[in-house]
């Protein structure tokens, strides 16, 4: 097995930039596992990382906990990186990037240490094959995020997730009108807005796709 290691003298942020290095790289396909994102600059070097793929026509696919897409960081950086093509799987636990299906990197994820020390590019036909069909076979069954606007931060967006929370628990109308504060007309059409949002034609629906996609939870910091 052909493979290279950086030993790196810091963790987090160097670590990502050699990642990031390796990964522009690419000329045709990205495929990148992401368990956490660990601090606002590390968002910033993957949305920089992101748009300058998409400025190369590569194709790149993101595969993130929905705790990761609802964070802050992620938000305000990668969330903002246009026609960015990701998918919420809750079974990432390490972070991979398979480049053009050839090379896969692997950062050393060390425990007290954001971002691992070090991190390896294996460039093994058989493993890199292996590990690009593990990701591929999660993409293709992972959920793409549903977190439309009226869902973001804020006043709205507490008083949806609350919403949400007495649908899924079966609340009637008025008796979860009365416990949020709200007229009766005014919580349906909240009820309206999540159904619409959601694209689903059922209450029921609306609670599992929601839950699914972790929009009941709050937001991440």
């Amino acid at each position: 097995m052909v493979s290279a290691t950086a030993e790196l003298p810091v963790a987090g942020e160097a670590v990502a930039g050699w990642v990031a290095r390796l990964v522009l790289r690419a000329e045709r396909d990205v495929i990148w596992s992401l368990p956490e994102v660990t601090s606002e600059e590390h968002a910033r070097l993957i949305a920089q990382t992101l748009t300058q793929l998409a400025g190369k026509g590569v194709r790149t696919r993101m595969l993130c906990p929905a705790r990761v897409i609802r964070g802050a960081a992620w938000q305000r950086s990668v969330g903002t990186v246009e026609r960015l093509d990701v998918r919420v799987c809750d079974g990432v636990r390490q972070e991979l990037v398979v480049v053009d299906g050839g090379a896969v990197i692997a950062p050393d994820a060390s425990p007290g240490e954001p971002g691992g020390s070090r991190a390896s590019m294996i460039q093994n036909s058989t493993v890199a094959d292996m590990l690009h069909q593990l990701l591929c076979g999660m993409w293709d069954t992972a959920q793409r995020p549903m977190r439309p606007l009226s869902f973001e931060g804020g006043a709205r967006g507490r008083v949806l997730r609350e919403v949400l929370t007495l649908m899924a628990e079966g609340y009637k109308d008025d008796a979860a009108a009365r416990k949020l504060g709200l007229s009766v007309r005014t919580y349906r059409r909240y009820v309206a807005d999540i159904m619409r949002d959601l694209k689903v034609e059922s209450r029921f629906q609306a609670g599992v796709r929601a839950a699914r996609a972790g929009l009941m939870e709050p937001d991440g910091d």
